[in-house]
């Protein structure tokens, strides 16, 4: 994803920082595209240390440990846009999300709190020194889609 197509989500998520109190979305669709934007920087900045991590890009230790501090940010907000039952046509969060609304938070929060690891593995500059600490932000991650998240 290029810096361009990174602004409107940036935009987005700085919204979110500073009235995440205060979301109460009057269309469905407002809920849904906050929370796609949100899931799209979390796979920009996942999948590029993914790409480092697998070899198919030459590790760079600034690039990680900068896609991991901006990791630890936006996961902070992971359940943004989730607050209440906001569905659509083409939205893939599960009915079952407000269902077991506790237990997504609570998945949310350690997403989060990994994501935080992350970030300060990867201040070693060493790969290898992130690398578990990339697995269980990798597997919280996953955790939630098993549940949550259509396909």
């Amino acid at each position: 994803m290029t810096f361009k197509k990174l602004i409107p989500y940036a935009a987005a998520a700085a919204f979110v920082s500073v009235s995440a109190h205060a979301m109460d979305f009057a269309k469905d669709e407002d809920a849904v595209n906050l929370r796609k934007a949100h899931m799209d920087l979390v796979g920009t900045y996942f999948g590029d240390m993914g790409a480092m991590i697998k070899g198919k890009k030459p590790f760079d230790a600034a690039q990680f440990q900068s896609n991991a501090d901006r990791l630890a940010v936006v996961t902070q907000w992971s359940g943004e846009g989730f607050e209440g039952k906001h569905l659509t046509s083409d939205s893939k969060a599960k009915p079952e999300i407000w269902e077991n609304k506790a237990e997504f938070d609570k998945l949310m929060k350690a997403f989060s709190e990994k994501a935080g690891k992350l970030k300060i593995a990867s201040a070693s500059g060493v790969m290898k020194d992130s690398i578990p600490a990339f697995k269980e932000v990798a597997d919280s991650c996953g955790s939630c889609h098993k549940k949550f998240k259509n396909k």
